[in-house]
């Protein structure tokens, strides 16, 4: 990769701060949800991912940084303690 096609990640910029908060109050959300609130914890990953498959499933204790440049299929599973 060329020194022109890299991509710099700085963490400390006010656009990244405002999507991490943004992918934290969605995780914490998620979490807390009730296990069996399947069509809630759905849509709290649609909202979260950049794009999700049919039927996504996570459970407790997931964390991920931005959340938006996450892309999975139909029928993804994550189980406990899932960082992405």
């Amino acid at each position: 990769m060329s020194s022109d096609n890299k991509i710099y990640y700085e963490r400390e910029t006010e656009e990244l701060r405002k999507k991490n908060i943004r992918a934290h109050r969605l995780v914490r959300e998620l979490n807390d949800a009730d296990p069996e609130a399947f069509e809630t914890k759905e849509a709290l990953i649609r909202e979260l991912f950049g794009t999700a498959g049919e039927k996504p499933g996570i459970e407790h204790n997931f964390h991920c940084d931005i959340g938006t440049n996450i892309h999975v299929g139909d029928h993804f599973y994550a189980g406990c303690n899932c960082t992405i």
